[in-house]
Order: structure tokens, then sequence, then C-alpha cells
């Protein structure tokens, strides 16, 4: 993992992005690839005078990082989710144990001889049965394939105590 990744704080939004050594590596760089493949783990994160995260988080260089920028000391992973795309189709996924958080996608991809990126639309929704919907987090993201980045916010609607916050990490890479 690099260090000096690009940290952008605005609004109670978090970004970091991290590229793992492999991931982007020109292979086919210039074709036009058939769909997009994301990966994304919501995850709670708090503040607590122990450790009580959850074992397959535990090891996660992004949630090292995390750790050693936030205040959060525990991070519990709420739902995981593979969400398949094609360039220009909005794609949702439902998300949380009450299925009450939204993820909006809607990709588009950049390909030239030298680069490939997946640009993307995003929307973070809270949308509790009876309740109107409330939108946490909604912006354009870039991303290279592999790379995993992170969105967060420190106090969504819904989570009591306010000493917690809610951290999407999202990954992308193409199919061929």
């Amino acid at each position: 993992m690099k260090k000096g990744l690009p940290v952008a704080f605005a609004a109670g939004l978090l970004l970091l992005s991290f590229k793992p050594a492999s991931a982007g590596d020109g292979q086919n760089a210039g074709a036009k690839p058939a769909e997009i493949l994301f990966t994304v783990q919501l995850i709670l994160g708090s503040v607590s005078d122990e450790d009580r995260t959850d074992e397959s988080l535990k090891n996660d260089p992004v949630i090292k990082e995390i750790r050693s920028l936030m205040k959060y000391r525990t991070f519990l992973l709420l739902d995981t989710s593979l969400v398949r795309s094609k360039e220009r189709e909005p794609v949702q996924a439902i998300l949380g144990k009450q299925r009450q958080y939204i993820l909006f996608l809607n990709p588009t991809f950049n390909t030239n001889d030298k680069d490939e990126n997946i640009r993307t639309e995003i929307r973070f929704s809270y949308n509790f049965p009876g309740q109107k919907g409330t939108d946490l987090i909604q912006s354009i993201l870039a991303l290279k394939p592999g790379e995993r980045t992170v969105l967060g916010v420190s106090k969504p609607q819904g989570i009591e105590p306010v000493d917690q916050g809610l951290i999407l990490i999202i990954s992308g890479k193409f199919v061929r």
C-alpha cells in the first residue's frame, strides 16, 4: 500500500483510494470491456474502548489505514454485494440487514491506449420502509480497475449513537 494516499473530507464525506500493486496492469488496454463488476462492502465503524472488529476485516489494509486516520476502532461488516453493469446501464444494490440502504451506480468506461478507467455516478441512500429516503452520499468517482475506494458518512441517518459512521469500500474491474 502506498503512503500519502489522496484523502478528501467534505460535509461528512470520506474518500480514500487504494491501488494494489497488481491492479491496472494495462493488459488489453484500448479494447472495449463488455461489463464492469463492482465489489461493495458496507461497514459500520465506531468509537469503542475495545476492538471488536470482524475477523474478515482485521488484516484488511484499507481498514488499517482508516483506523490510522480516524477515531474509529471497531469495524463491523454489515453487508457485501457484487454488482454487475454495462456501460451507461444504471444498476442498484440493496444493502443492510433490514435492506434499508440503496446503492445506485451508473458507470461509463474510459479506455485508451495507455489507461483504463471506470467513471461512475454514485448515490448511496438510507430508505427505511415508511420513511422518505435520504441521500447520504452523492458523487462521481473515477476508479482504476482493481482500485479500492472508500466513501464514508460520519453521522448517517438511522445510526445511533453518533459516534458511529458508515463506510463503503468499492472496487471495480472490467469483465471481458
